[in-house]
């Protein structure tokens, strides 16, 4: 399966889940409906209304409340959550770790990240640390743009870095495969059901427990004992919700463990990263539990099953994961200890690369290699969408492990961060250009970044073309520890950077969609867009903009037969488009073409952008840059694309 069956595989699963659902919601309204039977046979309300098994009205009455409650319960959790991942980390007691720290298990942790972010064609997600004390972890959000990862205390004090490295491949593949979206609707829709369970606790807890001594008639005593029966009964049936909660998350979740290990395995190379962190679990005397009271509802997202006992376990068992990696494993566990991390296992890994990487050309090489295979074989970057491989983690480690120390160090840090962004974005020296950026720099930032500036732009000029969006993308954790009203007025002034020159290069494109998709919607809320899966036909226009662009930028002597050799891969009810001329594919046009085109089905996706690489490919000829910019449209698509080798 690749990528993109990938991502139909997980729509037919929501439908799945639709119809668990729905039958759920079934269960739950005969369940209310004979509980409001059940009351009115044992209060004294029978007197007045003769009692039958079949009552239309009642019926009416139970399903319209039922069906309100569930749905206002599920819309509200959905709206908390569906901005991205951040919401479930803090739910569940999660702080974001510093870029910067100087833990050094947490900055182990963090370098894992980064390094499979960047191998997978991701932004770096923020990190999350649950004081747990169990060894799990998880991967929260709507899309790669928005989501997070959330990893216990207990998992970074026990676990080898290439154990961590086996447990945050596994949480990528979930970031990949599309997972996570299917993972926020299941809490939302689980948590309406559970909705109606907590209004019988707040009415239990509300009313009177018996009869006060002032009554003023029997009847209104029946009606209490009526209302205390009925707060009861629903929280009777909150565990029949329960239930079919349990069984749900069991159906749609199993599998997907199981995907993901072996995901991991072909990601790392490294079979006993992940089975290694699969065994210590098994040994660990808090094993992978959860504690948070939020963990029952987002059970199904974690590495390892969080909770003491559940009637339908969410994950396969321990040792029937690790038989799948290790079939000669038959146990038993043995006893897992803290493990005493050294400064030496973040050298160690790149030394290992280098050995690895032995039989490879040089990064740059690679990189440059990397992007004429494209041109003379487009399909290959089609190929590669959502399937990072070893040999992309060891490209990241040389690219990371070239670059200077004190640069590294900068781009970890909010205010160096910033600085390392301007300097990208400066004009080269004998550009005319250079010295108004100079000049509103000194107009509209403090001194402080402006001494940052200064420092760390010799060792950004310095960078070779492939490293400038892998440290671009190093610097968003770092961007993203900044208040939103910081946050805004650094995207506005990368904004003034990039049009003092009253033209956009593929680079500064790349940066612009960076800030403006991956970091001001999480700190704006913002509500993830809804993906429709509509077909290619209904967005004919986004894709002849974006069409149009890249002929353009990409094939400037020939744009025409680019824009004709990318529209021969389309369908027949999208033919007779026309190259657009260079005025009308501006920044914002182009921007929300990308945005619209998000919205289409996996199918189309594919077709968008196996035309968009032939185009790019038609004059034969692909720099760096033009594969850095298709990957940049592609990740605008949801189709991440690791670096091109």
């Amino acid at each position: 399966m690749d990528f993109f069956e990938h991502q139909e595989r997980a729509r037919r699963k929501t439908l799945l889940l639709v119809i668990y659902f729905v039958l759920a919601i079934v269960g739950v309204i005969l369940t209310v409906y004979l509980a409001a039977i059940g009351i009115l046979a044992f209060t004294q309300v029978r007197r007045e209304l003769p009692i039958k098994l079949w009552m239309p009205e009642l019926f009416v009455v139970a399903s319209g409340a039922t069906l309100l409650v569930v749905f206002f319960g599920s819309v509200y959790k959905i709206a908390t959550i569906g901005s991205g991942g951040e919401n479930v980390a803090l739910s569940l007691g999660g702080k974001k770790l510093p870029s910067n720290t100087s833990n050094l298990a947490e900055r182990i942790l963090l370098n894992v990240v980064e390094e499979m972010a960047l191998a997978s064609g991701t932004p770096v997600p923020p990190v999350y640390l649950l004081d747990e004390e169990g060894i799990n972890a998880f991967a929260a959000g709507t899309s790669p743009q928005n989501a997070v990862i959330g990893i216990t205390r207990g998992a970074i004090e026990t676990l080898s870095r290439d154990e961590l490295q086996g447990v945050i491949a596994h949480e990528f593949s979930h970031i990949l495969n599309g997972d996570m979206r299917l993972n926020i609707r299941l809490m939302g829709w689980l948590y309406g059901i559970s909705v109606i369970a907590m209004i019988g606790y707040l009415i239990v807890r509300t009313l009177p427990h018996g009869r006060s001594s002032n009554s003023s008639s029997n009847k209104k005593d029946g009606g209490l004992v009526a209302l205390m029966l009925g707060g009861v009964a629903l929280i009777a049936i909150g565990y029949v919700g329960v239930f079919f909660a349990q069984l749900i998350k069991a159906a749609v979740s199993r599998q997907r463990e199981f995907l993901a290990d072996s995901s991991a395995v072909q990601f790392t190379r490294n079979p006993s990263g992940i089975a290694g962190a699969l065994k210590k679990i098994g040994g660990w005397k808090d094993s992978s539990q959860i504690r948070s009271p939020m963990a029952e509802e987002s059970s199904h997202m974690f590495f390892a099953n969080g909770l003491v006992s559940s009637l339908f376990a969410s994950h396969p068992p321990l040792l029937e994961r690790v038989n799948r990696i290790e079939p000669t494993f038959t146990g038993p566990f043995p006893k897992t200890l803290p493990v005493a991390h050294t400064g030496n296992e973040i050298i160690d890994s790149r030394s290992l690369a280098r050995k690895h990487t032995s039989g490879f050309a040089h990064a740059h090489e690679a990189a440059v290699q990397g992007a004429q295979r494209i041109a003379d074989q487009p399909a290959q970057l089609v190929e590669s969408v959502g399937e990072p491989r070893a040999v992309h983690m060891e490209h990241v480690h040389e690219l990371v492990d070239d670059l200077d120390i004190r640069l590294a160090e900068d781009v970890r840090d909010p205010l160096g961060a910033v600085a390392v962004i301007y300097a990208l974005l400066l004009a080269p020296k004998e550009s005319t250009f250079r010295s108004a950026q100079i000049e509103l720099l000194n107009r509209v930032t403090d001194q402080r970044v402006l001494s940052e500036l200064k420092r760390v732009h010799p060792a950004v000029e310095a960078l070779a073309s492939e490293q400038r969006l892998p440290v671009a993308c190093l610097a968003l954790p770092s961007l993203h520890q900044m208040s939103p009203p910081q946050l805004l007025e650094f995207r506005n002034i990368v904004r003034e950077l990039i049009h003092v020159d009253q033209k956009i290069s593929l680079f500064e494109f790349a940066i612009h969609r960076f800030i403006s998709k991956t970091l001001l919607p999480r700190l704006q809320g913002a509500p993830a867009k809804r993906i429709t899966a509509k077909s290619l036909i209904e967005f004919r226009d986004d894709f002849e903009v974006v069409l149009s662009t890249l002929a353009i930028y990409g094939s400037p002597g020939n744009p025409e037969a680019a824009f004709s050799a990318g529209t021969k891969l389309l369908p027949n009810g999208i033919q007779n488009l026309l190259l657009l001329p260079t005025i009308q594919c501006t920044l914002k046009r182009l921007d929300q073409a990308l945005d619209n085109l998000g919205s289409a089905s996996p199918a189309a996706k594919k077709t968008m952008l196996s035309s968009f690489t032939t185009c790019v490919a038609a004059d034969h000829k692909m720099t760096v840059e033009e594969a850095e910019l298709l990957r940049v449209i592609a990740d605008a698509l949801g189709c991440p694309v690791p670096p091109v080798l």
